[in-house]
């Protein structure tokens, strides 16, 4: 990616060797050959436009390509996407014309979609999924922004969005490095629709960033997830961001440590320091790792059955003790349910209770609704586990 010069979303469209255009017809080719060798022509690889109009970044009259590769599953209109952008920038965002080299931002990223794409090869979903390269990330997040808006539009539901932006574990400006280290963003409160009650902690996207690390932690034994309670950096912004305003569980895969001097920079030596986001500075085994995490994260997801849906806890008098209770899942082959909780101070769900697929509610003995939070999930016979759903109060 790096060899195209610039990735600017500004840059030529029709030359064959250098901008935006080229890299987006190497990443189609790329995931085409993958679709052959290892999903048996199965993965669906296609480009999809949006067009804007007068962005602060992206001004006048443009367009804006995605490339999507779709791996149908049984429920197609349930969606696990993987993502990275395609574009680069120099210092100026303006800028389409100097070289724009974007090896950790974010060709790291766009390499962990293909090779996430390969991994999963003979992977037979019940969500689909779509490993998903956008432009205009450096613009306002544009590419994002359209897929999102159309997917809302066209009825979909996204069971999970993982973005990888500068996952090239690059040594940190104070010089820092840790290469078994990841950091999840994700926001507590909802983008749209109804905020959890009685917990800030237990957004979709929350539930997601949870999923990802115990997923990801099994899959690369001594990698360490850490997981932010931010939506993202200061002054920054992914790709993330739209699908979570839109009220989907969506989170930002990065690296520990960054060095902003290889971050937005034209390339250029000052003072003896290298600037500009060059391949030298990348860590490509820290790329494998971050990888193996979200592929088995999103793997997992997809072939999981659909979340329980009208999951609730029934508040209509005090109790010592708390009754859950849930709309059963349609999916064939569920093994069953379990019910989460954790103490109101605690990060992460320390006990899980299964409950036969055949009931759709508990009573929890001594286990007091004011000290716990919840969560119910679905799983298959082969342990494969859906996002837990926060329950709603019943005061009726």
């Amino acid at each position: 990616m790096v060899s195209f010069g610039t990735r600017h979303t500004g840059s030529s469209q029709d030359d064959p060797k250098r901008g935006i255009g080229a890299a987006r017809r190497w990443v189609e080719r790329e995931l085409g050959a993958i679709s052959k060798e290892f999903h048996e022509g199965r993965l669906q690889v296609t480009t999809h436009g949006h067009s804007f109009l007068g962005e602060p970044r992206f001004p006048g009259d443009g367009d804006v390509i995605n490339v999507v590769a779709t791996l149908p599953g049984s429920d197609p209109e349930r969606l696990v996407v993987v993502s990275g952008h395609l574009d680069s920038r120099a210092s100026d965002p303006m800028d389409a014309e100097s070289d724009a080299p974007g090896a950790n931002d974010d060709a790291s990223g766009v390499a962990a979609v293909l090779e996430a794409a390969r991994i999963l090869g003979g992977c037979r979903p019940r969500a689909t999924l779509v490993f998903l390269v956008v432009e205009g990330e450096e613009q306002g997040l544009l590419g994002s922004r359209g897929e999102a808006l159309s997917w809302k539009e066209e009825g979909r539901k996204i069971a999970g969005m993982f973005t990888l932006d500068i996952v090239g574990g690059a040594v940190g400006s104070a010089m820092q490095a840790d290469p078994l280290a990841l950091r999840v963003f994700s926001d507590g409160m909802p983008g749209s629709g109804r905020k959890p009650v009685g917990s800030y902690e237990d957004s979709s996207s929350r539930q997601l960033a949870r999923y990802l690390r115990r997923a990801g932690e099994a899959a690369v034994p001594k990698f360490k997830i850490t997981l932010i309670q931010r939506l993202d950096r200061f002054l920054r912004g992914g790709d993330h961001k739209p699908f979570h305003q839109a009220g989907w569980p969506a989170v930002r895969l990065t690296e520990p440590f960054e060095n902003y001097a290889w971050q937005h920079q034209d390339v250029r030596k000052e003072d003896g320091i290298q600037f500009g986001d060059l391949p030298g500075h990348v860590d490509f085994q820290y790329v494998a790792r971050v990888t193996e995490c979200v592929s088995a994260a999103a793997g997992e997801l997809a072939r999981a059955p659909a979340a329980p849906w009208r999951v609730e806890v029934d508040c209509r008098k005090l109790s010592p003790h708390t009754r859950l209770t849930w709309t059963p899942s349609p999916e064939k082959n569920l093994a069953g349910y379990a019910v989460l909780r954790r103490r109101t101070h605690e990060p992460d769900w320390t006990h899980r209770q299964v409950v036969p697929a055949d009931q759709v509610e508990i009573t929890l003995e001594g286990v007091s609704k004011d000290d716990w939070l919840f969560g119910v999930e679905a799983f298959d016979e082969a342990g494969n586990r859906s996002l837990p759903v926060y329950p709603e109060p019943r005061f009726r």
